[in-house]
C-alpha cells in the first residue's frame, strides 16, 4: 500500500511543479522592492504588511512583490536570518506598484533566527519572551550524520544517552532530565510520543531538516503531555528555498553507508518537495570483546514528501508525508534473522514501520490568523529481545484548531482547542487491553506589550483525561530588554506526563529483569523557574553572544524505575517525596570578519536527585556536568574545517550484585571530530573526516553476556560511547534554482 502510495505521490509532485506558472499568477503587486546586503541579494527573506497576516519570500535575486492592498500607509517589515529587522513606511495608491528597497546589516544568527516553538507562532529570537535555542542547518552539517539524534548531542544541555547495550536505543535529555520526558515535534506537532520516542527518532535524517527549536523546561500549556523536560521542535525544509536538486553520500571505516536525495520544485503558489535516504550497515564489530556487536546493524530508510500551496501572500495549506522502515539487528556474531526467538543463540531483531502525516490548512483571511492543524502517526513494531517477543501498534492522531490576533497595539491574542487520540497495544503482560485515550483540551496564551523594553506572557491550558480528570497547566514569561546588548527573560511554567511502560524502561524486555507496578501511577507534575541573561560584547564588526541559565524544576509525583529494591525487578512507583532538577548553563558564540573563523562554546552544570523520606538519591544518567564545542575555519582553496567534541562529567549508575558488580559513577570523558569540506564551485562538495579521534569506548555495557539467557544479563549500563573512531568520506551534489 505505501509503495503504490509513494508512486502516485511522486507522479504527482513531477506533474504539478511542471505546471506554467503563467496560470497561477498574481495580480499586479501594490508593492515591489529588493532586498540585498554587502554581499549582493538576499534570498528568503521576509517581507511582511504590519497589522495583516500577509508575507512573502524574496527570490534568489532579493526581489518580492507585495499582493493587491487597499490604498493607504502601511508599515513594512523585512526579516532574515543573519540579519538584522527593518522597517519602512509606505503609501499604497491604486494606480501604479510602490517600491521599498531594504539593505541589511549581519547580526549574529542565534538572535536573528525565526522560531514558532516558543509560542506557537512565528518570532524572532530576539523577539521572543520565550527563550528557544534555534539550530540551523550550518550547525549540523558541521557533523556529518545519518542520525539526527547525534547533531543534537553538540546543543548544550542537551545530552544524548544510549539505553540499551545491544539494541542501541537512544534518547534526548534535556537538563538532566530523562529521555521521555522530552517532546519531540515535526513542524509543530507532536506525534514522536510513547512508543516512537524508542525507536522512531532514528527516522528523523538530517537531510529532511532546516532547523531545530529546543525550548528548556515544561511546555505543557501548548503542546500537552510528554512536554515536561522541554520541546525539540524540528522544521522540516521550506520547498520554496530548497535546491532543485540535492544529494549526499558517504561511508565509513566501520562498514556504514548513507545515500540520499531531495528534489524540489513548483510555481508561485504551489510548491514540492520529495527527499529519501538510504542508511545500512552490515558489519559486525566487537572491540570490547564481550561477544556482542558494540552497535547494532542493519537498514533504514525513508521517503518523504512536503507540498505546499499559498494564497495571496499567506501559505494556506501544507502537508507532509513521511514513511519509515528500519531492520535493526543487535547480538552475538552467530545470530542471524532466519532464527528470530532463538532460545540458544542471543540476538536482538526489530522491525519498524512507521508512516507520519502533518498538515495545516490557513482560512483565507488578510486581518485574521486562523489556521487547523493536524497530525497522525502509525507505529508498528516487530521484535525480538532473545527469546521474547514484543509486538507493538500505536496510533497518534492530534488536531488543533489555532485563532491568531492582535488585540489592540499592545496585545497579541492566541487562543485554540485541542484533540488527541492516543491507541497502544502489545503483547505484554503490562497490556490487559489496549489502551485507548481521547483526550481534549483547550488553551489561551496573551502576549503583552507593556512597554518598548518589556513583554509580558501569560497562558493557560485545560485537558481532560479518563483516568485522571481535568489537568490544569499555566505558564508565564517576562522578557526585559535591559540595554541594546543584553535581554533579560524570566519563564515558570507547569508540566505534566502519563507514562507508557516500554518507553519508561527498555531495559526489561532485553534483560532478566521483571517490572513490578507498585501502585497505581499518578500522572507526573512539574513546576520550573527558569532565567535567562542574554548579553551581546561589541567587538567591532565581531560581536560575542553570551548565553546564561538559570534553572529549578520541581517534580510531584515523579515516577521512578527502582533498579536496586531488587536486581531481578525494575519496580515502578510515584516518589513519595519529592524530585529535582537544578542547576545553570553558559554558552558563547562569535563570528570574526578579517579572520574565516566561527566558534562555539558551552557548559551545563546540574543536580538532579530524588528526595525519599529524608533520604536523597542521585537521579540515574544524569550526568553532573557537561560541556560541548565547536569551531569552523575557512582555509585556503575553499576548505572548510569543522571541529566538534562533547566532555561528559560523571554520573549515578545501577548498582549489580558481586561477582557483577560494576562502579555506580561513571568516570568523565570526552569524544572528538574532525571534518574537512573541499568545495569545489558551487554545486560540489568533498568532505571527510574523523569520529571520536581519540578512541574513546566505554567498558563493555552488558552484565554477564556469557550467559545471556541467564538471570544476571543485563544491557542497561551504558553511560559512554560504543562505537570507537571510525573514519569517513563523503560528497554532496547541490543544484540551486
Amino acid at each position: 500500500m505505501c509503495t503504490r502510495f509513494f508512486r502516485t505521490y511522486t507522479a504527482l509532485t513531477l506533474t504539478l511543479t511542471q505546471i506554467p506558472a503563467v496560470l497561477l499568477s498574481q495580480a499586479a503587486p501594490a508593492v515591489i522592492g529588493r532586498v540585498t546586503t554587502d554581499d549582493g541579494p538576499v534570498q528568503g527573506a521576509y517581507v511582511t504588511v504590519e497589522g495583516t497576516a500577509l508575507r512573502v519570500l524574496s527570490d534568489r535575486d532579493g526581489y518580492y512583490h507585495l499582493p493587491p492592498l487597499d490604498p493607504g500607509p502601511y508599515v513594512i517589515t523585512v526579516r532574515a536570518v543573519g540579519f538584522s529587522m527593518l522597517q519602512d513606511t509606505v503609501e499604497v495608491n491604486a494606480r501604479t506598484p510602490s517600491r521599498v528597497d531594504f539593505y541589511l546589516e549581519r547580526v549574529p544568527i542565534e538572535l536573528s533566527a525565526i522560531t514558532v516553538t516558543g509560542t506557537m507562532k512565528e518570532a524572532f529570537v530576539s523577539e521572543s519572551p520565550v527563550t528557544v535555542k534555534v539550530v540551523p542547518i550550518q550547525a549540523l552539517e558541521r557533523k556529518v550524520t545519518a542520525n539526527l539524534l547525534e547533531s543534537l548531542e553538540h546543543v548544550n544541555g542537551l545530552y544524548r544517552q544510549v539505553g540499551c547495550g545491544v539494541c542501541g536505543t537512544t534518547n534526548i535529555r534535556i537538563n538532566g532530565l530523562e529521555g521521555a520526558a522530552t517532546a519531540f515535534l515535526i513542524d509543530g506537532m507532536p506525534i514522536m510520543g510513547a512508543l516512537a520516542s524508542v525507536y522512531g527518532l532514528n527516522g528523523i535524517h538530517p537531510a529532511i531538516v532546516e532547523q531545530v527549536e529546543v525550548l528548556k523546561g515544561p511546555s505543557s500549556t501548548l503542546y500537552g503531555s510528554e512536554a515536561l523536560a522541554g520541546v525539540v521542535n524540528v522544521i522540516t525544509k521550506d520547498p520554496r528555498l530548497a535546491p532543485r536538486f540535492a544529494m549526499n553520500a558517504f561511508g565509513t571505516s566501520h562498514g556504514e553507508f548513507n545515500g540520499d536525495f531531495a528534489v524540489a520544485g513548483g510555481s508561485e503558489r504551489l510548491n514540492t518537495l520529495l527527499s529519501g535516504s538510504l542508511s545500512y550497515i552490515d558489519n559486525f564489530i566487537d572491540n570490547n570483546g564481550d561477544g556482542f556487536c558494540d552497535i547494532p546493524y542493519g537498514a533504514r530508510a525513508y521517503l518523504f514528501g512536503k507540498l505546499d500551496y499559498y494564497g495571496i501572500a499567506a501559505k494556506r495549506m501544507g502537508l507532509a508525508v513521511k514513511y519509515y522502515h528500519e531492520d535493526r539487528v543487535g547480538g552475538t556474531e552467530a545470530f542471524d534473522k532466519s532464527i528470530r526467538g532463538s532460545s540458544s543463540i542471543y540476538g536482538e531483531s526489530i522491525y519498524t514501520n512507521r508512516l507520519e502525516l502533518v498538515g495545516m490548512y490557513r482560512l483565507p483571511s488578510s486581518s485574521q490568523d486562523v489556521s487547523v492543524q493536524f497530525s497522525y502517526a502509525y507505529h508498528d513494531q516487530d521484535s525480538y529481545y532473545g527469546r521474547t517477543k514484543y509486538d507493538a501498534l500505536q496510533h497518534i492522531g492530534y488536531l488543533n484548531l489555532i485563532w491568531n490576533t492582535r488585540l489592540g497595539a499592545r496585545h497579541d491574542f492566541l487562543m485554540g482547542g485541542t484533540l488527541r487520540y492516543h491507541s497502544y497495544d502489545d503483547n505484554t503482560a503490562a497490556t490487559i487491553r489496549p489502551d485507548k485515550r481521547f483526550i481534549p483540551g483547550v488553551f489561551v496564551q496573551d502576549e503583552f506589550r507593556m512597554t518598548s523594553v518589556l513583554d509580558l506572557l501569560g497562558g493557560l491550558r485545560l485537558d481532560h483525561q479518563a483516568d485522571h480528570g481535568f489537568i490544569f497547566s499555566p505558564r508565564a514569561a517576562v522578557k526585559w530588554d535591559l540595554s541594546g546588548s543584553t535581554t533579560a527573560r524570566l519563564n515558570v511554567g507547569t508540566g505534566f506526563r502519563v507514562i507508557n511502560l516500554f518507553t519508561e524502561d527498555h531495559a526489561a524486555y532485553h534483560g532478566h529483569r521483571t517490572i513490578v507496578i507498585d501502585e497505581d501511577l499518578e500522572p507526573e507534575r512539574t513546576t520550573n523557574v527558569t532565567f535567562n541573561l542574554n548579553q551581546i560584547l561589541r567587538f567591532g564588526r565581531n560581536p560575542m553572544v553570551i548565553d546564561a541559565d538559570l534553572f529549578w524544576t520541581h517534580f510531584k509525583n515523579k515516577i521512578v524505575h527502582d533498579y536496586d529494591l531488587d536486581p531481578s525487578q525494575i519496580h515502578y512507583y510515584n516518589v513519595p517525596g519529592h524530585s529535582v532538577s537544578r542547576g545553570f548553563g553558559v554558552s558563547l558564540s562569535q563570528s570574526f570578519d578579517r579572520v574565516p573563523l566561527t566558534y562555539s562554546l558551552g557548559v551545563t552544570v546540574q543536580d538532579v536527585y530524588n528526595v525519599q523520606n529524608g533520604s536523597r538519591e542521585d537521579e540515574y544518567y544524569a550526568a553532573a556536568w557537561n560541556g560541548v564545542w565547536s569551531a569552523s575555519y575557512l582555509l585556503a582553496y575553499d576548505i572548510k574545517l569543522d571541529y566538534t567534541g562533547t566532555i561528559v562529567g560523571p554520573m549515578r549508575l545501577p548498582a549489580y550484585d558481586p561477582p557483577f558488580d560494576r562502579p555506580t559513577r561513571s568516570p568523565t570523558y570526552s569524544v572528538h571530530n574532525i571534518q574537512a569540506t573541499l568545495s569545489v564551485g558551487s554545486w560540489l562538495d568533498v568532505y571527510g573526516g574523523v569520529k571520536n579521534l581519540f578512541n574513546y569506548t566505554q567498558m563493555s555495557p552488558l552484565i554477564d553476556p556469557g550467559h545471556p539467557f541467564g538471570d544476571n544479563f543485563d544491557a542497561a549500563y551504558v553511560y559512554g560511547p560504543l562505537e570507537g573512531r571510525r573514519f569517513f568520506v563523503g560528497l554532496r551534489m547541490t543544484r540551486e534554482r
